[in-house]
């Protein structure tokens, strides 16, 4: 009986003549929205894990929020929906949710979860608000700003402020999860966080990203409030996420980070107030136990130095090289006596200070150990050396090249249902077509399975152009980036510009942006690393004669809907990286077990990333335009037509007159706005 009430409860909202079609103008019955409703229904009744494709223009959104809104009012549970870019996050908390309370008959309450890092910490801000700690003209002005900030925010979020300001200067105001004193602060009444942590306690749907959950995951339920149902939107990239937050790491940077941090505790203003007789000779040996650390950490990183040199690079590399002995020891009595010392302090900030700091000299060679002492088949290690202004940063990584048994053991084994959805997660590619290769990565084993096609006219709208003739990137290069430069510079002298060039690589962008940007200056080049992302998105969708040049970031996650965007270059398929540490060693572990690698995990990758830059087009029913793959591969290789047929069915060309033809015929509808 519940069920069918769920079901009515949901279908009649989205029906003709229901209250969604009543509020949303211009709003279309869609099938295949109606059927993931129905199927995220009948997996939060099963209850069961389920996965979903559905294509761009769906509405998945309001699939997923609609059944787990009733589901969570009606038995009382809560329910975290988890995304990867902070463009769908800001849709969800800004534009759905409060439509969603204005429609529905439910009361049902929502809140965003964001790290307390992005929280201002008032304890802090009281002992920061003087200008002169501060070391520059700049610093200080930023200081007031925050001062004057503070009196009038009501999130105490730094994503909340109108002001640029520099992350330094931010870390002197930001809450601290190990320095919090909770309720023996005499600010916890007013603290933004723990007025935000009220809120999502109190609330039914919860707003987060990957990252934030997963560092949950890892912590054992730290951070955010306990929860019974889990929606994982652009689920595609969750196993990036979740080997990254599932793996350690130790560097330079971080270290020098780490002991600055010490020193300016025991050197900083309340020190010699919160001593007792005999205080300072213990302060003086603390310091001289961070100089020393300081000089081991030196020689510990001069030798990755002589092994890597000063070049920018990422490389596996040999543990044996690093002696992590030398400074794990000096790691682990700065710790102990630290610990130590907070308890001859009478000033319980200071006392909560150094058991801070305690802490993490003790979670640095904790990270240390696990990165240089151990030999795990199951993880994969690497250097990722990085020129800076400041020096060279050398940081060292282990990741576990197979998250299947964590992800099985730590998410789908704890919590049900959850919901997978992504326009990108079923593949044509590869040893496991449909959804085998996806759910074999994340450990999802029993799951209901929904595959559906975007409701878009594809067919009439959209035009792929394969040109004939280019130079295969793998026995050519230099031939191959050459007539790519070419086949760009043709189409914008047909279209004029607003067309995204999507590469594979730095190198190939800032070769091909050079080429093109000293033979036409008439040619408006927005190349990704001049400017943050989102000021080149705003960019292009105002310069109509535009070719905003991107990597990999803007494969994914970037909607620009309407007569802003009316080509998509794909130039060469995203075949991930071989020599990347992680993917090599995944192609290595496969090999080991008697698999195709590239069959059975590159393939189907690429295809599906491939949809992601092909899904950068039609954003709404009345789009309209072209999307040109400038590799041969897709033509010449046997595998090429998996990446064909993993798009929808739609014109094909190899011709730039046909291109021509495509957008003079007829007037081409602008403006729609897709729905949620």
């Amino acid at each position: 009986m519940t069920v069918n009430l769920c079901m009515s409860f949901s279908r009649d909202l989205f029906e003709e003549g229901g209250k969604i079609a009543g509020q949303l103008h211009g709003y279309e019955i869609r099938p295949q929205q109606l059927q993931m409703v129905e199927a995220v229904e009948q997996a939060i009744t099963g209850p069961r894990n389920i996965i979903v494709e559905a294509g761009t223009g769906v509405g998945k959104s309001l699939a997923y929020l609609v059944p787990f809104i009733d589901w969570a009012v009606r038995e009382d549970r809560k329910v975290v929906i988890s995304t990867y870019t902070k463009a769908l996050q800001n849709q969800l908390f800004v534009k759905d949710l409060p439509f969603l309370t204005r429609v529905l008959d439910i009361g049902f309450r929502y809140a965003m979860c964001m790290g307390s890092e992005n929280y201002a910490c008032l304890r802090k801000a009281r002992k920061n608000s003087i200008p002169d700690l501060f070391e520059t003209k700049k610093r200080k002005k930023q200081a007031e700003n925050i001062i004057r900030w503070l009196s009038e925010t009501e999130t105490g979020l730094v994503t909340d402020m109108d002001f640029v300001l520099e992350k330094s200067v931010w870390n002197r105001f930001s809450r601290e999860s190990d320095l919090c004193r909770g309720r023996k602060c005499p600010h916890n009444e007013q603290c933004f966080y723990r007025k935000a942590r009220l809120k999502q306690s109190s609330s039914h749907i919860l707003i987060t990203n990957h990252s934030l959950l997963f560092t949950d995951i890892t912590s054992g339920g730290r951070v955010l409030p306990d929860f019974q149902g889990l929606v994982l939107d652009e689920a595609h990239t969750l196993e990036d996420v979740a080997t990254r937050h599932f793996g350690r790491d130790a560097g330079n940077v971080r270290l020098q980070y780490l002991l600055d941090g010490v020193d300016s505790a025991l050197g900083g203003k309340g020190i010699a107030e919160g001593c007792g007789s005999g205080l300072e000779e213990k302060i003086r040996e603390a310091k001289e136990m961070v100089s020393e650390l300081r000089a081991v950490s030196g020689k510990f990183f001069k030798r990755a130095e002589e092994v890597f040199g000063k070049r920018d690079q990422t490389a596996r590399f040999d543990r044996g090289d690093f002696p992590h002995e030398d400074i794990c020891g000096p790691l682990e009595e700065l710790s102990s006596f630290l610990t130590g010392l907070s308890r001859d302090f009478a000033d319980p900030d200071v006392c909560e200070v150094m058991k801070a700091y305690a802490e993490r000299c003790g979670r640095f060679k904790e990270s240390v150990e696990f990165v240089f002492g151990r030999e795990d088949e199951r993880y994969v290690y690497w250097a990722d050396i990085r020129t800076r202004k400041t020096g060279m940063s050398y940081s060292f990584h282990a990741a576990p090249v197979d998250i299947s048994g964590q992800m099985k053991t730590y998410l789908f084994e704890r919590i049900c249902p959850v919901v997978l959805t992504s326009a990108t997660l079923f593949s044509s590619g590869g040893d496991k077509a449909g959804f085998g290769f996806i759910k074999d990565r994340l450990g999802l084993e029993d799951c209901m399975e929904l595959h559906l096609d975007s409701p878009f006219d594809y067919a009439n709208n959209v035009l792929t152009y394969l040109p004939r003739g280019i130079a295969d990137p793998n026995r050519d290069f230099s031939v191959f980036r050459r007539q790519v430069r070419d086949d760009i510079i043709r189409i914008y002298d047909i279209m004029g510009g607003r067309i995204f060039a999507l590469f594979t690589s730095y190198e190939m962008l800032n070769a091909v942006a050079d080429d093109i940007s000293g033979s036409r200056e008439d040619i408006n080049i927005l190349r990704q690393g001049d400017l943050p992302r989102y000021v080149l998105l705003d960019v292009f969708k105002k310069r109509h004669n535009s070719i905003l040049m991107g990597t990999m970031t803007f494969w994914q996650g970037v909607d620009v809907p309407g007569s802003s965007l009316e080509c998509v270059i794909i130039t060469k398929l995203p075949f991930s990286v071989p020599s990347d540490p992680i993917n090599a060693a995944r192609i290595e572990s496969m090999r080991e077990r008697g698999l195709n690698p590239f069959y059975g995990y590159q393939l189907p990758q690429a295809v599906i990333m491939f949809k992601q830059g092909f899904g950068r087009l039609i954003r709404s029913h009345s789009d309209r335009g072209v999307v040109a793959v400038l590799d041969p591969r897709i033509r010449t290789r046997r595998y090429g037509k998996e990446f064909i047929s993993a798009i929808p069915k739609c014109q094909q060309t190899d011709t730039l007159q046909d291109i021509k033809t495509f957008f003079q015929s007829g007037d081409m509808p602008r403006g729609d706005t897709p729905q949620s």
